[in-house]
């Protein structure tokens, strides 16, 4: 009411203004423009308190532009944090608020309300202040209601020194009064109270519970299951928390009891482990929670990524869930899946993963292989890569042939990760398949080779493919991709489409328009989905705008799917398209990462070229990236190595070439020369005549004795007759008697 009486007090000030002003009767009326931009107040503002309170005013009066202008004034004095804190408690933040959100006033005044934060952060943070307000809550009541309104001013950071403060011994004759403080403060302490029921004393813990209770938090319900019927809770900590829940769960026909809390917990866990974006976020995109701090003696706020907070909030239900049911294996898997998938989070991607004792790993090794296998399954259909790879590395180090065995529907989850839509999972699954040392063939092994390949030459270029009969259309649309960074393909038939998806590698995105020709758009969807090398790969249906609900099933049936309108310009194609696709992968690798998964592949792919391996897994169809990996010294011998399991006149050439080239390194032409006798020993000459006479010159024209030793063996390998035989015999140089 005073903010309307001001505005109406202004107004009328505003047209005695106008009317003054007009000057004589004959005078010419001032232009209508010059009348708008006329400020409303009687008096311009002198002081920062009047410059802030010109804008308030000025900006409810519908003129941001005056309200810009004030708040120039106002940011031109240099407010310090005494002034910020003294108009947040004679204005309020909801006011600091309403200015940060207006565009008309950006970025000043964003600015003007990170200040205020600040300044309200260092007040709420300092203990003579807090100490000051908590002796006034039993100073009486004008002066306990006056402590409350500052600390409820103070926001929720002050509660963390008022549990310090609450928690000291001699502070237990005040508790109620604290008790009282905290729930006239609001809803704005729960998040920092949920943090407090880790605290060590329990009567802090049944004060806080009790404060939620009253405050009506249904937030709190699933923080209060595990003290409300946990054992090892105090009597008074249980019965504050079913208090509480039988408050907070109302009229839900929730049977209170420590299988509902159990189930409850194990939901939670469950839900949140497949859905992080289930959780609020900030401005940043980060999530803030509240948590215990010994160290501080009191709760701390830390600001986690989605994907963190959901694993640590899922690591803590399913804990408490399967404290309340020991021998379930639900809750036993979740909690393990949730460690792991957080170990990998906080450590880093590309951080070495340890199995040490008080590891998640080490728990793993420890859980056996039919848990193992089941966590992996669960990591897979969630779509958590962190725990999938985790969990390949432990089975790669515990589990049996067996893992590789699908019986009927049930599909081998190692095997299943081999179409994973991150490169990751993809290739700890393929590594993980070798080290199983598989003595006989298996549904997918085909696989193995393909990703092994791709990790020793690709340089993790993102693909997509476009499947459009319409020629302009399909090259417009890869365009936006590649504008993108995804290197766009483009098929004019569904059976074309679905090929190139099949047997390209790196492929993270399929996109088909809806009038898809020779498949139609369901029959390229089915074969898509219905392929191990492309079921898990995200598609996109384009079309005009009008179309998506008509595709709105087919979107639904083939996920991961979305719909895309078609576009004019790359930029509207992709805002579409690209967060779907982000929102499915995993950070890109490092370079650490590649490196690592190169030598790895290079080795393993030696390993099945020169070993019993190579009876189950084809190398050659990994012959053009092999070939090409022999100019990389990092893994050129153990690509020369694979290059020689692969009995191929081209391989054998690629082997001679590299041997003779006199600009390679004396040790890599070494080992080509030994690998090409090796060859010709095990598949015969496929070299021709021109090259079997390259071969001779070049050993003979060689100078380097290493090379030149390497290469005789080659030359024995070509079966001489016996007149060259006995030409290189009288070549060689008579022996003396010394």
């Amino acid at each position: 009411m005073a903010r309307m009486r001001n505005v109406c007090l202004f107004l009328c000030a505003f047209s005695t203004t106008m009317f003054m002003s007009g000057g004589s009767v004959n005078a010419q009326p001032p232009a209508k423009k010059a009348v708008i931009e006329r400020s409303p107040l009687l008096k311009e503002p002198t002081t920062p308190e009047e410059m802030f309170a010109a804008a308030l005013l000025t900006y409810d009066l519908a003129r941001p532009d005056l309200a810009a202008q004030y708040l120039e004034q106002f940011d031109a004095t240099s407010p310090d944090d005494s002034m910020l804190i003294k108009l947040r408690d004679k204005h309020g933040t909801a006011e600091f608020l309403k200015l940060a959100a207006s565009p008309e006033l950006q970025p000043r005044s964003k600015k003007l309300l990170e200040s205020l934060n600040n300044a309200a952060r260092k007040q709420a943070e300092d203990p003579q202040y807090v100490d000051s307000l908590i002796q006034r809550l039993t100073q009486g009541p004008t002066e306990r209601d006056l402590a409350i309104a500052e600390l409820k001013n103070a926001g929720a950071r002050v509660v963390l020194e008022m549990i310090k403060q609450m928690s000291k011994a001699e502070m237990i004759d005040q508790q109620d009064a604290f008790v009282v403080a905290l729930a006239r403060m609001g809803n704005q302490v729960v998040a920092p109270l949920l943090g407090a029921l880790d605290s060590p004393e329990p009567r802090i813990r049944a004060a806080v519970i009790d404060t939620l209770g009253w405050l009506d938090a249904s937030e709190a319900i699933p923080h209060l299951w595990s003290p409300a019927f946990d054992e090892h809770q105090p009597p008074g900590v249980t019965a504050a928390a079913r208090r509480a829940l039988t408050k907070l769960l109302k009229n839900s026909g929730k049977q209170l009891s420590s299988v509902t809390a159990s189930n409850e917990l194990k939901r939670l866990a469950k839900l949140l482990y497949r859905s992080p974006e289930l959780l609020p976020v900030d401005e940043r995109g980060a999530v803030n929670l509240w948590a215990w701090s010994d160290k501080e003696g009191t709760v701390v706020e830390r600001s986690l990524t989605p994907e963190i907070a959901s694993l640590f909030l899922s690591t803590r239900f399913a804990r408490q869930s399967l404290a309340l049911s020991p021998e379930q294996p639900d809750p036993q898997r979740q909690y393990l899946a949730s460690l792991l998938g957080l170990e990998v989070l906080r450590q880093g991607w590309d951080a070495p993963r340890s199995a040490a004792p008080g590891s998640a790993m080490y728990l793993g090794l420890t859980a056996g292989e039919e848990t193992m296998s089941k966590v992996l399954e669960e990591a897979l259909d969630a779509g958590r890569a962190t725990t999938a790879v985790a969990a390949l590395e432990v089975l790669s180090q515990i589990g049996t042939r067996e893992q590789l065995v699908s019986t009927g529907v049930l599909k081998s989850p190692v095997v299943a990760a081999l179409n994973s839509t991150d490169p990751r999972v993809q290739f700890a699954a393929a590594t993980t398949i070798l080290k199983l040392d598989p003595s006989k063939p298996f549904t997918g092994a085909n696989r193995v080779v393909g990703i092994l390949s791709r990790a020793i030459t690709d340089s993790q270029q993102s693909r997509a493919i476009v499947i459009d009969a319409d020629n302009r259309r399909a090259s417009s649309t890869a365009g936006f991709l590649r504008d993108g960074g995804l290197l766009a393909y483009v098929a004019s038939s569904g059976r074309d489409g679905f090929e190139q998806a099949a047997l390209t590698t790196g492929v993270e995105l399929i996109v088909v328009h809806v009038n898809c020709q020779r498949w139609d758009l369901t029959q390229t969807l089915a074969n898509l989905r219905a392929d191990a090398r492309t079921a898990s790969i995200p598609i996109a249906i384009y079309g005009q705008g009008k179309m998506r609900n008509e595709v709105a099933r087919a979107v639904a049936r083939n996920a991961p799917a979305t719909f895309v309108a078609e576009s004019a310009t790359s930029s509207d194609f992709l805002d579409q398209a690209l967060p779907f696709v982000k929102s499915l992968k995993t950070p890109a690798l490092s370079p650490q990462e590649r490196t690592l998964q190169k030598n790895a592949a290079a080795y393993w792919l030696a390993m099945i070229g020169n070993g019993s391996l190579s009876k189950i897994f084809d190398i050659s169809q990994a012959e053009k990236e092999i070939g090409a990996a022999v100019e990389d010294p990092g893994i050129a011998q153990n690509a020369l190595i694979g290059l020689a399991g692969i009995g191929t006149p081209s391989a054998q050439r690629r082997l001679s070439d590299v041997a003779l080239n006199s600009q390679v390194e004396e040790n890599i032409r070494q080992i080509a020369a030994n690998q090409l006798a090796y060859h010709i020993q095990h598949y015969g000459l496929m070299l021709t005549n021109d090259e079997v006479f390259d071969l001779h010159s070049g050993w003979k024209n060689t100078d380097n004795p290493t090379v030149k030793s390497a290469l005789a063996s080659v030359i024995g390998s070509l079966r001489p007759n016996a007149t060259v035989v006995s030409e290189r015999l009288r070549q060689f140089p008579p022996q003396r008697a010394n």
